[in-house]
């Protein structure tokens, strides 16, 4: 009897769990289309380095922010893939979009093509609050023959999440991520302006 009791309560705890759900962040329906990445003369080409992640970000899970020292990651909602990798595409073509007159091209660079310009981008904080998404990054634009800094920002946006569910913050994050990718084009744009006329 005993025995009977042991192996009933060792299947409950091997009972199957929830399912882990899985997101990704998304450019959304606007589709670029092939990007020609052939050099073209005179043509500005930036490079997106490795996106840099705090951390306490470095993880699968999604987090929110409790309270102002407590995180709260949750087990069963992950990000899908890699978040540096999903951050870095994201980014990449919302710039495109904002710089098409340029080629903006993403870590690692195609094999003989070398950015006149390379774009660092670390995100410091990327998480649920309450009912918005905060994002802060701090980003610098290299000059890569000279290895000189020309621009360094730090970005700060909140993005309010339309709804209570993940699926919703996940949402209004890639909405966040978008609006920093187009605050950083337009100051990229306006400093590379800037060089040329110096």
């Amino acid at each position: 009897m005993v025995v009977f009791l042991l192996i009933t309560l060792c299947i409950g705890c091997a009972s199957p769990s929830q399912p882990t759900r899985f997101y990704r962040l998304d450019a959304g329906s606007n589709n670029l289309g092939p990007i020609d990445l052939t050099p073209r003369p005179g043509g500005v080409v930036i490079g997106i380095d490795e996106v840099q992640l705090a951390g306490y970000l470095d993880r699968p899970q999604i987090i929110e922010r409790s309270s102002s020292h407590r995180l709260k990651l949750y087990e069963f909602d992950q990000w899908a893939g890699s978040l540096q990798e999903n951050l870095l595409g994201l980014v990449r073509e919302r710039i495109q979009q904002q710089l098409s007159a340029m080629q903006i091209i993403a870590y690692p660079w195609p094999q003989g093509l070398k950015p006149d310009y390379e774009l660092k981008l670390a995100i410091q904080r990327f998480e649920r609050v309450e009912g918005r998404i905060e994002l802060q990054g701090l980003w610098t634009l290299v000059e890569t023959d000279r290895r000189k800094i020309v621009l360094m920002q730090q970005n700060r946006l909140q993005e309010p999440i339309q709804g209570s569910t993940i699926e919703a913050g996940v949402a209004a994050a890639s909405e966040a991520v978008s609006k920093l990718s187009e605050q950083i084009a337009e100051q990229m744009l306006r400093q590379i302006e800037s060089e040329k006329v110096r």
